[in-house]
């Protein structure tokens, strides 16, 4: 379901500690209140009146875990190998452009949690930090994730950073790059009061891709 429609709507009611949450969804509305408008909105929004989100959630609702009775259970292996590699468990972190809007270490703190877990990570295109760096963070390969330029010198010089670095696969997103219908992003956008220009240049797409890692050159 929605969050929206059953998070805590007061501030003091937020979970204090990931410790205190019951699922996932219970870090969003805290997002809400930590993040700037425009961050959060982007990361929250999905596309043409939400469509996306409800979709996703419906089709998780399609897998259930199937109970087994009289089956030992104290010890259980949820690991799983992925393209020959073994990870701890099937959690996998997906590709997320820009997390520096979300946390001064940006993707380097999400690759020492990927460690931790010793989960997948799957690095954006869009990254505010180097494949390289991320790697290092995460202390094993990880994935990358590419959105095709329309310019093959761009693409090629990407994946064979990425595949320097160590990167075990490409992620390759088939996806339209004029622009989307994002509602809640526009939305949150109008109430932030910060001067967006400082950090995003809007004068051009390529002027704003500079500030993304993997751009660089």
């Amino acid at each position: 379901p929605d969050p929206i429609m059953w998070a805590p709507l007061k501030t003091e009611d937020l979970i204090k500690s990931p410790k205190d949450a019951i699922n996932v969804f219970d870090f969003e509305p805290v997002a809400r209140v930590n993040v700037p408008p425009a961050h959060f909105g982007y990361m929250a929004s999905g596309i043409d009146d939400e469509v996306t989100l409800r979709a996703n959630r419906e089709g998780f609702l399609k897998f259930q875990l199937r109970p087994r009775r009289l089956v030992d259970v104290s010890k259980v292996d949820m690991s799983i190998d992925i393209l020959g590699v073994k990870y701890d468990n099937p959690i996998v972190v997906a590709p997320v452009g820009g997390h520096k809007m979300f946390h001064p270490d940006g993707e380097i703190a999400t690759a020492k949690g990927a460690k931790a877990g010793n989960h997948l990570q799957i690095l954006s295109t869009a990254t505010t930090t180097g494949v390289e760096d991320v790697i290092a963070a995460r202390g094993a390969p990880i994935w990358y994730q590419l959105y095709a330029s329309n310019k093959w010198e761009v693409a090629e010089t990407m994946v064979k950073r990425a595949e320097k670095a160590g990167c075990h696969a490409i992620a390759m997103t088939v996806d339209r790059s004029g622009g989307r219908n994002q509602e809640t992003l526009f939305r949150l956008q109008r109430t932030d009061v910060r001067d967006c220009n400082t950090c995003h240049d809007r004068s051009s797409l390529q002027a704003n891709m500079k500030r993304r890692s993997m751009y660089e050159g």
